[in-house]
């Protein structure tokens, strides 16, 4: 998954609402991106199942959207406390492990959940 597509399915989660789903000219102001862009990301999410389309040109995420989410975002707390003793700002923390999460293979990408799994356990 590209970095941005895992910022997409974040960005859909926090703005949608019960009622109504994620708006695409809010996800853009969110994500800070064209409206053209969100609806790429929009098809590519919908083609893997990871969100779908509701009334009014809102997206929901998906119960598959919300488990590849979680897989990429625990991967990047491991990622995040490394990053965090370089010296780079907590936005840039952030920012690096999300993208460093989305350029590693899944085998990699599960050994670092699996590292920190272990370590919540030990605590």
């Amino acid at each position: 998954m590209h970095h941005s597509q895992l910022e997409y399915l974040i960005a859909v989660q926090k703005l949608q609402g019960e009622e109504m789903g994620a708006q695409g000219n809010k996800l853009a102001e969110e994500m800070d991106v064209s409206t053209g862009y969100i609806l790429k990301l929009t098809k590519a999410a919908e083609q893997k199942g990871y969100v779908r389309r509701g009334k009014a040109r809102s997206v929901y995420i998906t119960e598959a959207g919300i488990a590849a989410m979680q897989e990429y975002l625990l991967a990047a707390q491991v990622m995040e406390r490394l990053f965090s003793e370089s010296g780079l700002s907590d936005s840039e923390v952030k920012s690096e492990a999300l993208c460093s999460v989305c350029a590693i293979r899944k085998t990699t990408r599960q050994a670092l959940i699996n590292a920190y799994k272990q370590e919540c356990t030990i605590r």
